[in-house]
C-alpha cells in the first residue's frame, strides 16, 4: 500500500501552563520508576552462584527422560 499524497506532519499538543504558586514536575529518570524509586531490594550476592549451571539441567534431563519413556511405554503397552 502506497501513499500518493503527502502526509501531513503531526501537531505538537501544547504544553499547558502551570497554575498559580504551582511547580512544573521533573520528568522521571529513566532509570527509576516513580512508584518505586527507593523500595527495592538488590539481590544478595550469594545468590548468584547459589545453583551450579548443571543441576537444573540435570533436572530438567530428568524430566525429559521420564517423558521420552513414558510415550515409547505407552506405545508399545
Amino acid at each position: 500500500m502506497s501513499v500518493s499524497h503527502p502526509v501531513p506532519a503531526p501537531t505538537p499538543t501544547p504544553t499547558p501552563a502551570p497554575a498559580e504558586g504551582r511547580s512544573v514536575p521533573t520528568e522521571t529518570p529513566e532509570c527509576e520508576a516513580s512508584t518505586t524509586h527507593g523500595i527495592s531490594t538488590p539481590e544478595a550476592v550469594e545468590l548468584h552462584t547459589a545453583w551450579p549451571g548443571w543441576i537444573p539441567l540435570l533436572a530438567i534431563m530428568v524430566m525429559v527422560v521420564c517423558c521420552i519413556g513414558f510415550a515409547v511405554g505407552r506405545i508399545f503397552a
